[in-house]
């Protein structure tokens, strides 16, 4: 098989493209502020659309290389390295689908177009895009390492928070939000809770690896949960605060719809460190549970369906923002 028929039928496997709904998050609160702004034009919006989605994909796949290329320094072989969490992780560079040097072409491809893109709006829109930007390629460098620091959660959201939303506002209007910002921290804290759910079910494999996650520091499992339900807190609470300040609609309450969702995911992962022997049952309400009869065939729904909850309460979230930005006519204050 040509090296463009594995990418067309590998791709999404290989840059775990299941995790896009968190950037198209951040590009559905762009759209919902930035519509109104007489710059706006939906070819640049499209253009944002796929920078974001490939400096995602890119930095999913290269924190893949970087972690494969650890454990091969010491297993010695690929056949020989395990994650020892579940079998989608790399799965493509280990079985030698796509060998090193085909995955850092994609890296570089993946990269290059969203430096193009960002150039491109620097040159036409605001040479400010390219600070964000800069500092959006360190972080994604840096994060790979950045669980040694304590720094992995953090950084992943400043990246989908402050940096993206804020950021992709910038290219296509030129001017920065006060209401999106806030927006942006809510979401800071929806994508603190992603990782955590991760990194809660990966706590042994952490450990082994002598990573310092939130979960870890935290001193138990059950503190982990704490700090967890502390962080969909303060989702909500920013959205309170706002609504009672003036700077978002009444309308935007539609958020404590993700409730459902927010409940569950805790007790769920309490279920986990307790090893309770429970059914996932997927509900509507929880939102979509894509490929869920291959991932229960693979044995890995325990895994997936937590990530899922996180998931879609991230991308819910910020589409209710959304909504209630547009529906409530809300007040923007751009500088």
């Amino acid at each position: 098989m040509s090296f463009i028929k594995k990418l067309f039928f590998n791709f999404g496997e290989l840059t775990r493209v299941y995790a896009l709904p968190v950037t198209l998050a951040s590009c559905i609160l762009i759209w919902a502020f930035a519509k109104y702004n007489e710059s706006f034009t939906y070819l640049n919006f499209g253009l944002l659309v796929l920078a974001l989605c490939c400096v995602h994909l890119g930095a999913n796949l290269f924190d893949d290389y970087v972690d494969t290329k650890k454990k091969l320094k010491v297993c010695g072989s690929l056949e020989n390295i395990s994650f020892d969490r579940f079998a989608l992780k790399a799965n493509l560079i280990l079985n030698r689908t796509f060998s090193f040097k085909e995955v850092r072409f994609v890296i570089f491809m993946l990269f290059l177009i969203a430096t193009c893109i960002g150039i491109y709006f620097a040159i036409n829109v605001s040479i400010y895009v390219l600070i964000y930007a800069l500092i959006g390629g360190v972080f994604a460098l840096f994060y790979p390492i950045a669980p040694k620091f304590c720094l992995g959660e953090i950084i992943i959201g400043l990246i989908y928070g402050p940096l993206m939303i804020n950021g992709g506002y910038l290219a296509l209007t030129g001017e920065f939000n006060y209401n999106l910002f806030l927006c942006s921290v809510a979401v800071f804290y929806n994508a603190i809770v992603l990782l955590h759910t991760d990194n809660l079910m990966d706590w042994e494999h952490d450990i082994s690896e002598n990573k310092k996650t939130l979960c870890i520091i935290s001193g138990s499992k059950l503190n982990a949960i704490k700090w967890l339900k502390i962080a969909i807190f303060c989702s909500y609470a920013i959205v309170v605060a706002a609504v009672l300040l003036g700077c978002f609609n009444p309308k935007t309450f539609y958020v404590f719809l993700t409730l459902p969702i927010a409940v569950k995911l805790p007790a769920s992962l309490d279920d986990y460190i307790n090893i309770r022997d429970i059914d996932f049952q997927p509900r509507w309400y929880y939102g979509p549970f894509e490929n869920w009869k291959k991932i229960k065939e693979a044995r890995i729904d325990f895994f997936m369906y937590r990530m899922y909850l996180a998931r879609n309460y991230l991308f819910f979230f910020a589409l209710f923002l959304a909504i209630g930005a547009i529906t409530g006519n809300c007040v923007f204050s751009s500088l």
